[in-house]
């Protein structure tokens, strides 16, 4: 396959030689890349197993094939073609863009080629040209795989002239995303430190990653509700910033022989932009990018001590909370880690983004417009759904929290003194709890409020020792495992089938009570005693754990 890609390049010299590339230095590292690429590990794939998969790089483009036969389907029974092309190169976008900056966010701002090559008689615009020319042919393979099936239900249902078109936007699509993407790059360098840059894209990967499950799950729901067989789409000013309505536009004016001003107008955007762009990036922006990777790594990055006022509040809090030395320590260790580690927050917080989601997937339940939902919510008993969504945040936590790329600063457990390690596991569900749970159950009931009212608050107070006696007995039939002990490779799939029932039986079991006893007020009022005593019992027994109890 690396032959093959490079033959292409090959045809192609011209180009780079025209804007002063080396290019059989550029060819020997895109060479070097391509060669890796298959070497990768991608984010698209568990770490369950230690050694990576030799054919990696072709499981990735069978799986984004096979999402892009459910685009073909909705291109091809969408009647609007306006709007089925939006929604083919709003998907294809995206997808372009969350891989870069997932997967080539650390190879476009990678350093270590500068320390390696750049001493050789190697200029700074053939390295950059190199890197972009590498993740252009890799998005190319992902385009291909994502639009081939779609390409083939569009040459069937509009002909060959639409085809052509068809193929030329998806070039000018992934042109336009590489654009944005280094631009993107560029103004936050401009602006931040490489510390926060890597802040920025952790953040950004959190909502890419929500904003893809929001799309898969709202936006077929949304156009349910949409009359399809006399949708028009109507074409307004602000849709000239949105650069998949620029592909659709040109692909109807080109094939259709629209020629209104609209539509011309899309076209040229569609045509003059993505081009333009490139061109930028090679003329301008190179050597300034250059020159910021050329400070990134040049230095060691300030630590940010904690500020008098945070560290006094996680002092009073975890005093106030916990009742040993040990316990103590681990709630402050993974207190600070759920809020600094960034591969743990890509791993946990997108999981409050679909709570979000959930709560207004809810609201979309029925053939009720919005409006009627959210006018008829404080008769519904809606709000003891929203009171249970945060426990999905506390379960993502439990899993992942065993898992560290730095494992092996775990010996510090095995060295230490401990004759219970429970007292870690106690400290590490009650971080778990404080730092992510409370505040967005906080958040949830003061919005239950809001549309409910003070009869609710029955509700709240039962629902947050439920959700914590959940996260007990959920920490007390999986297995045990140290926080931040293992290494992400190990993750084992035995035994989760039986834990994941378990857990659904538990859920359903409590979270049914919770709904039967609000018929009932003074009853459900009358249960917190059992409840608080099972927490306590489930607790006690979970803190005194054993070395013998504990997995490896």
């Amino acid at each position: 396959m690396e032959k093959i890609l490079l033959r292409l390049l090959d045809l192609f010299a011209f180009a780079f030689k025209a804007i002063k590339v080396d290019y059989e230095q550029l060819r020997a590292i895109v060479a070097i890349k391509l060669l890796t690429d298959n070497r990768r590990q991608h984010i698209s794939y568990s770490r369950k197993n230690q050694k990576e998969p030799g054919n990696a790089f072709l499981m990735t483009l069978l799986v984004y094939s096979f999402f892009g036969i459910f685009v073909a389907l909705a291109l091809y029974t969408i009647p609007s073609f306006m709007l089925s092309m939006i929604l083919f190169f709003s998907y294809l976008m995206v997808m372009v863009a969350m891989t870069l900056i997932t997967d080539f966010s650390s190879i476009l701002l990678d350093t270590s080629d500068n320390t390696i090559i750049l001493p050789r008689p190697v200029n700074g615009r053939t390295l950059f040209v190199a890197r972009v020319t590498h993740i252009l042919m890799y998005l190319g393979q992902l385009a291909i795989a994502i639009s081939l099936v779609p390409a083939i239900s569009v040459f069937f249902k509009y002909g060959g002239a639409v085809f052509l078109v068809f193929i030329i936007a998806i070039v000018m699509s992934i042109l336009t995303a590489v654009f944005l993407t280094n631009a993107l790059y560029l103004l936050i360098l401009q602006f931040s430190s490489e510390e926060k840059l890597k802040n920025i894209i952790n953040y950004f990967q959190i909502f890419m990653a929500v904003g893809v499950m929001s799309g898969y799950q709202i936006l077929p729901r949304l156009i349910e509700r949409l009359d399809l067989e006399t949708f028009v789409f109507e074409i307004q000013w602000w849709n000239f910033l949105l650069p998949p309505v620029w592909m659709a536009g040109a692909l109807e004016t080109l094939g259709f022989m629209i020629l209104d001003a609209e539509h011309i107008g899309l076209t040229l955007c569609a045509v003059i932009i993505p081009p333009l762009g490139t061109y930028l990036v090679n003329r301008y922006f190179t050597p300034i990018f250059n020159r910021k990777l050329g400070t990134l790594g040049g230095g060691v990055e300030s630590v940010r001590m904690e500020n008098n006022a945070s560290g006094t509040f996680l002092n009073n809090i975890s005093q106030w909370i916990t009742n040993s030395p040990s316990e103590r320590g681990a709630f402050d260790l993974i207190f600070k880690i759920l809020g600094r580690d960034r591969k743990i927050k890509l791993k946990i917080y997108p999981s409050f983004g679909y709570i979000l989601v959930f709560g207004f997937i809810f609201m979309l339940r029925g053939k009720e417009d919005f409006a009627t939902t959210w006018y008829n919510l404080p008769d519904t008993e809606y709000h003891l759904m929203l009171l249970y969504l945060m426990f999905m945040v506390l379960q993502v936590t439990l899993h992942e929290i065993p898992y560290s790329d730095e494992f092996k600063a775990s010996w510090i457990y095995f060295s230490a003194p401990l004759e219970k390690p429970g007292e870690i596991l106690s400290g590490t569900i009650k971080a778990m709890f404080v730092r992510l749970f409370i505040p967005g159950y906080v958040i949830i009931s003061v919005f239950v409020l809001i549309v409910w009212g003070p009869k609710a608050i029955d509700d709240i107070l039962f629902g947050l020792i439920n959700n914590f006696l959940m996260l007990i007995i959920l920490a007390v039939i999986n297995r045990r495992y140290l926080p931040l002990s293992m290494a992400p490779n190990l993750r084992s799939q035995t035994g989760n089938l039986m834990r994941g029932i378990l857990t659904f039986i538990m859920m359903a079991i409590l979270g049914a009570g919770h709904y039967l006893l609000t018929k009932k007020p003074m009853l459900l009022i009358s249960i917190v005693p059992f409840q608080l005593g099972a927490v306590y019992f489930l607790y006690r027994a979970y803190k005194k754990t054993g070395w013998n109890r504990i997995s490896s």
